[in-house]
């Protein structure tokens, strides 16, 4: 089999976990020039070893997702379905997110700051203009006190997401530092 255009006929919908679990594997097909492959040329691209690689490839030809040949001593690879890049592949920033503590909890703390700042800016309006949410909103009784006092518990929750994600990036670079090594890996491999 000289190309994968032969067998897209039938185009899958992958679990989107699948695909992200294997982005590894789809981009070493896509970020080779040639279309079939062999298992060492797919282990270059995933940070995994070969036996967990093999068993993945022999995993998605289950799936009929990719297909497989060994005319010799190497097993020859190739998609069988047309596999869209996982979301992680095509915005690098999310791949970062995912694969860093830190960054997530960072990331935490900006959304429920966000709604801190909403949840602020919605009492100082109501105090400035001496209304009431219910006015605004016709909604039941919700007094402006309580709607200060989420947005400082929000405030107060994304302050601790904040410092906890610096804690560890800080920690995580002490130990890099010392060449202590830990590696985080949210699927668990």
């Amino acid at each position: 089999m000289s190309s994968k255009s032969t067998d897209k006929a039938d185009s899958v919908d992958i679990d989107p976990y699948l695909k992200e679990q294997n982005e590894g594997i789809f981009n070493a097909f896509a970020n080779e020039e040639h279309t079939v492959l062999t298992t060492p040329e797919i282990e270059q691209h995933v940070d995994l070893g070969g036996r967990q690689v093999r068993r993945r490839l022999d995993k998605l030809e289950d799936e009929g997702i990719v297909g497989s040949r060994k005319p010799g001593r190497t097993k020859l690879w190739w998609l069988r379905t047309e596999v869209e890049e996982p979301v992680s592949a095509k915005y690098p920033i999310i791949r970062l997110v995912q694969n860093t503590l830190s960054l997530q909890f960072v990331f935490l703390g900006l959304l429920v700051g966000g709604v801190g700042v909403i949840f602020m800016s919605v009492a100082t309006v109501l105090m400035a203009y001496n209304l009431s949410l219910p006015s605004v909103l016709f909604l039941p009784s919700i007094p402006t006190s309580s709607v200060i006092q989420w947005g400082l518990l929000s405030s107060l929750l994304a302050a601790g997401f904040l410092i906890a994600g610096g804690s560890i990036a800080a920690v995580n670079w002490i130990l890099d530092y010392i060449g202590i090594e830990i590696s985080y890996s949210p699927d668990g491999d």
